[in-house]
This record gives C-alpha cells, structure tokens and sequence, in this order.
C-alpha cells in the first residue's frame, strides 16, 4: 500500500499504526472520518455541511488561528463549497470541533519546510472540555513519491489523507466488511454532487466487540469515540433558541404573519395566490427557481428558509417616488442622476409623453441623521434632473416620478418609526414636513433642472436602453405616463 511507504517517513512513534485505504475521490478526508466512526448513517456530504457551517460560524477565530498558514479562510470556504474538492488544514481544525476530539494531523518527513509544522500537529477542540476521543490522519498521495514527483514537476505535495490506527483495531475490522476504495488521482477541481443528505448530528458508535476491546485498554490513545452529549445539548439549545426567535418575531410584527396575501404554518410561508385545489388535494404553485433547488434538496436562494424574504411592502412604503425615498432615508450614499427627454419629435405632442433613465452614483456615507424628512435644500444635493430636448416639460409630466406628497411622507415615517428599529430614536421634524409640498414637485428641483439641446446628445441619450412601449410614433396623450428605467453605476 503506498501509504505505508510514506507513514515510514512520518516521525517515528507512528510506526506501528495501520493505514487504511479510502477511496481517493477528494473526500478522502471526510472518508477517513466516516470508517473510524463506524456509523453508516453518516455521509461525507454531512461532514463536508457542517465543516462549512463550523467554518462560517467561526470565521474570525479560524482566520486569526490559520490565515497565516493556508491563506484566508472566506477563500478556503467557497473552495470547500465543491464537493469532492481535496481538503486542507482549515478543514482538519473544523472537524476537530464539529466531532470535539483530538485529531493528530501526521505529515510525511518530505521536502519538509519549518512551515508545514502546522501540519505535522495535534488539533484539540476550543472549548475546554474532555476529548471523546483521539483519532490519527494522515496526508499521503494516491501515488508512490517517485511518481507523484514526476507528475507535480519534482515536487511532492499531498492530494489525498488515510486514517491510521493500531494494529489491534485493524485486526478486529479485518473480521467485519470492508468497502473497496477506488484508486482514483483526486483533482482540485469541482464535481457536481450528486448526493443530497438531511444534516444530522454526526454520533460516533462502536461494535460490541470493539467497546469491550476498548474498555480492555482504557489507557490506549486511541479509545473508540461514544455519543457526545454536548453537540446533542448544542442542537437541542439552537433549535429551542430559533423556535424563541421566531415566537418572538410574530409578537413584534402579528401583521406579517396574518397577511391577506400569505400566511404561515408550521414555519413555512406560502402565498395564498399560489394555492388552489386539485381533486381535494391541496396543490402549490411554485416558480421554476425554487422548484429546480427544492428537486435537488437544496434551500431556494430566496426563499424565506435562506432569510432572504421580507414578507409584504406595507401600504406606506409603497408607491414612494424617488424625491419621497431620498427625503425619508437615513443614509445618503449615492446621488441620483435623473434624464428624460420625449420619444415623441412633433411638437404638438413633445411633452405628452417623456422617458428616460435614472443613474446613481456612490458617495461617501454621511453620519446618521437624528431628525427625517430631509430639507428640500439636502434633496436637491443629491438629486439631479436633466432635460434633453426643444423646451422643457411642463410640471404636470414630471409628477409621476418627482412629486412629493406631505401626507405620503408623514405616513411612511410614522410606519418606519412603529415598526423599524433603525427609525426608533429618528425625531420626525414637523418644520421639515411643512415646507414640503401637498402633491407636486418640489420648487428646488424644477429650478435646478438642466436643459441640453445638442441633437447629437439627444440621439446617445436614445440608443442603448431597454424597448419602451413609446418608442412607436403613435401620438400619445396621457400626461401622467413617464416610462423610466433604473440604472445602478457602482
């Protein structure tokens, strides 16, 4: 076996271990985990989950521990986020935690550099508890050195890990069923998964004849691992801590969980215009996104699941137009520039119609203000609006998408104010509110509006953008209809 050969270049009180073969597929890592737990129930995709969520969860103390030696731990993360993707150091620490035992990482005597010490180490677990158990990995190659030399340019670095126990453990398997390993070169590259598993808490678990092996050698290093009541005491507190959240949320906000559009059962949210019957059989409509991750076991992207659902815009927030958004907000970190000009050239229609495109442009972010709406005067350092065209449009045809509604402002605030933590200690300013405008466009902004008539500039302005519905010469005269497209210039 070729992990012999480098075990024989490992220090020399791990000579009389035992490699075991596993299947070198990149997960041999996760492999190596699965045969010293002794629990079929356990996959190597669970290990791999909860090595990301470990990761994840802990991301600082891993990056300040081990940066220095692998490199950054955001960029390892999305490398183990590919399944059959060969591990490394910071997946030997996680696991460690995940499974609370010692791991003894065992790197061969080659081209050894001061560096690889990290390596050639013993990972013990954070919190100061008794290990259930110690366990020995090895890094090795799924080929001889000589060849792994010639393949890697004369250099030899590892691309697979085999687990190392006693002899007297190796004999006791020996007796039971073993699976062929593939002797498969692993790749750094990504393979689809084609395995999806529920998460589950990884137990480790003994045949009988092993434990009374171990309870024969209580002083042997390498005990067998039992059931770890504090990762079932972890599992129980974050479920009984998420079910608080969630009770706690529908205290603060009964509205979102009592929609006339959506309701919620069992923690999961359904809208109620993408149900209907079938045969009594009650059925879902769902999109093709969600559909495609839900077949595949996956949690949709914006799903509710993945904490990227915000339920209903309330009636206040709705409709805001852009001035109304700036004058409410309590960040101002980007500017908005706004450019219309008519589709129409008759001059009896010019201003009939106007389209046009909205580009922000990102500023520094001031301090957080202490009192909300804005002044007029804040707004218009912020806003600007450009006019392409003969003569510029009439108040009327700007309504749409620059007026301010007092009444609109006052409602979102106090809605913000109730429901909104960031808005809790915001002072509405009734000064403010009262230079605002019942329902028009504020007086600073149509003093500023800027007029261009170069014909050139207004053929730029009109190519490039989506098809717009009044872009057909057909004559129109709606005065309140001002198509506009929102552009995002980071």
């Amino acid at each position: 076996m070729v992990a012999k050969k480098y075990l024989e270049k490992a220090t020399g009180d791990l000579h009389h271990l035992v490699p075991i073969e596993v299947t070198a597929d990149g997960n041999c890592l996760y492999h190596s985990i699965v045969l010293l737990m002794n629990n079929p129930a356990v996959t190597t995709s669970e290990l791999r989950v909860r090595t990301i969520i470990e990761l994840v969860t802990n991301e600082n103390y891993y990056e300040n521990m081990y940066s220095k030696y692998v490199g950054p731990v955001n960029i390892a993360i999305k490398a183990i986020c590919k399944n059959y993707t060969f591990s490394e150091l910071y997946e030997i620490a996680a696991l460690c935690n995940i499974l609370q035992c010692n791991i003894r990482s065992v790197y061969p005597k080659i081209d050894f550099q001061q560096y690889m010490a990290i390596c050639d180490n013993i990972f013990t677990p954070v919190l100061p508890i008794i290990a259930n158990c110690n366990i020995v990995i090895m890094w090795s190659h799924a080929l001889n050195e000589k060849d792994a030399r010639e393949a890697n340019n004369g250099t030899w670095s590892p691309n697979h890990f085999v687990p190392l126990i006693p002899p007297a453990i190796h004999n006791d398997s020996n007796n039971g069923d073993q699976s062929t390993s593939l002797p498969v070169t692993p790749e750094k590259n990504t393979f689809k998964n084609n395995t999806v598993s529920q998460i589950r808490t990884p137990v480790f678990q003994s045949s009988p004849r092993r434990r009374l092996r171990t309870e024969d050698n209580i002083g042997n290093n390498f005990t067998q691992p039992i059931i770890s009541d504090s990762m079932n005491k972890e599992k129980n507190d974050k479920k009984e801590q998420r079910q608080n959240q969630l009770e706690k949320k529908r205290e603060q906000s009964p509205s979102i969980f009592d929609s006339p559009s959506f309701y919620c059962q069992n923690d999961v949210i359904l809208y109620k215009s993408g149900l209907f019957q079938q045969n009594k059989v009650d059925m879902c409509v769902l999109c093709q996104k969600c559909h495609g991750a839900l077949s595949k076991g996956s949690i949709p992207k914006f799903s509710a699941a993945n904490n990227m659902w915000l339920g209903d815009i309330p009636a206040e927030l709705q409709g805001l137009t852009i001035p109304e958004q700036k004058l409410i907000s309590l960040y101002r970190h980007n500017s908005c520039i706004i450019k219309l000009h008519s589709p129409f050239h008759s001059t009896t229609t010019a201003q009939t119609a106007l389209k046009g495109n909205c580009i922000t442009f990102l500023q520094n972010v001031p301090n957080i203000v202490n009192s909300l709406p804005l002044t007029l005067h804040d707004l218009c350092d912020t806003l600007k609006v450009i006019f392409i065209g003969a003569r510029p449009p009439d108040r009327i045809h700007l309504k749409k998408v620059l007026t301010v509604r007092k009444k609109k402002i006052i409602q979102a605030l106090q809605w913000l104010k109730k429901y909104n933590v960031l808005y809790q200690n915001v002072n509405i300013n009734l000064e403010n509110i009262a230079q605002l405008p019942e329902d028009d466009v504020p007086e600073c902004i149509m003093s500023t509006l800027e007029q261009k008539l170069n014909d050139e500039e207004i053929q730029s302005e009109r190519t490039g953008y989506v098809p717009d519905p009044l872009s057909d010469p057909t004559k129109c005269t709606t005065a309140d209809t001002i198509p506009i497209s929102n552009r995002l210039v980071q």
